[in-house]
């Protein structure tokens, strides 16, 4: 095999070649497996992936994404909480502009577990 040195150490490219051949290995055994279903990574690889690099564990909160949301608006009211192109909103100025939303929702009908598609220009 061939590589670029510029971009790659040996066992850098030995690996994916590695992985390469896995992915023959595993559609010549099973021509009717789709690629997505080929596991790339060797159960080393996986251990050091999914453990190894994870650190150790800690605790979630068990809190939904509008808790979480609002204790960040209690918290940087002023800071910036998206930008797109020129224009920053602040987490204040998002959390009005959500609420407003959700208050024309509610007016019109939408309530707890109603599906609600949303098309915005971006």
């Amino acid at each position: 095999m061939d590589f670029s040195t510029d971009l790659f150490d040996r066992a850098t490219a030995q690996g994916i070649a590695e992985r390469f051949v896995r992915v023959l290995t595993a559609l010549a055994e099973d021509p009717d497996r789709r690629i997505g279903d080929v596991e790339l990574l060797s159960g080393v690889e996986r251990e050091r992936v999914l453990v190894g690099w994870n650190g150790e564990l800690r605790g979630v909160r068990g809190v939904s994404l509008p808790v979480l949301f609002g204790e960040q608006v209690g918290r940087t009211p002023d800071a910036v909480a998206v930008v797109c192109g020129g224009r920053e909103v602040s987490y204040g100025e998002l959390d009005a502009w959500s609420n407003r939303v959700a208050r024309w929702l509610v007016g019109q009908g939408v309530g707890p577990e109603s599906f609600v598609g949303v098309v915005l220009p971006r």
